[in-house]
């Protein structure tokens, strides 16, 4: 990614949707041509992702 970018925080709790949310923005935006990078935290790591599944 370059230029001017935006960081996108979802709140809320365990469950309530954010996973699908984040998947349906980044497929809004890709479709208006706008570069996406969706994350979680913790994850993106085979260590995070460890903690994610306790």
């Amino acid at each position: 990614m370059t230029g001017i970018g935006r960081f996108i925080s979802l709140e809320g709790g365990e469950g309530a949707g954010k996973s699908t949310q984040a998947r349906l923005l980044a497929d809004a935006l890709a479709m208006r041509g706008i570069e996406t990078l969706v994350t979680r935290e913790p994850g993106g790591s085979e260590g995070a992702e460890a903690i994610r599944a306790c």
